[in-house]
């Protein structure tokens, strides 16, 4: 099995938590996307046609933010599998406990399961 440093374990787990971030401020920004659009599709004139085309492909993307969501959580939860099973307990010499690191990452893990079953 190949080793991660630690240092590079707490490098990734900052890159996916990044990533998850941005991922819920798209997910918001398309959760309030119909709505907007609804209104200004009306305002349009446009078809109900084209307006379920455009609605639809906002739920599209609002289901792949979702499952993009899952894929992060579940790389977190593989990556706090790894520390464990690795038995971290420090990062970058002693600046940094991988504990705390652990635990973030177990935090992160059970928040990112409520929020993929609630979405799911």
């Amino acid at each position: 099995m190949t080793k991660i440093a630690p240092a590079a374990a707490h490098k990734i787990a900052t890159r996916l938590t990044t990533l998850e971030q941005e991922i819920d401020l798209a997910a918001r920004s398309s959760a309030r996307l119909p709505a907007d659009l609804l209104e200004e599709l009306a305002r349009s004139g446009a078809s109900p046609i084209e307006a379920q085309r455009v609605l639809g492909a906002v739920a599209e993307t609002f289901t792949a933010l979702v499952e993009a969501r899952g894929r992060v959580a579940r790389a977190h939860g593989l990556l706090l599998a790894y520390a464990k099973e690795q038995g971290l307990t420090t990062a970058f010499g002693d600046q940094f406990p991988c504990e705390d690191f652990v635990r973030s990452l177990a935090d992160a893990a059970d928040r990112e399961a409520s929020i993929v079953r609630i979405a799911a």
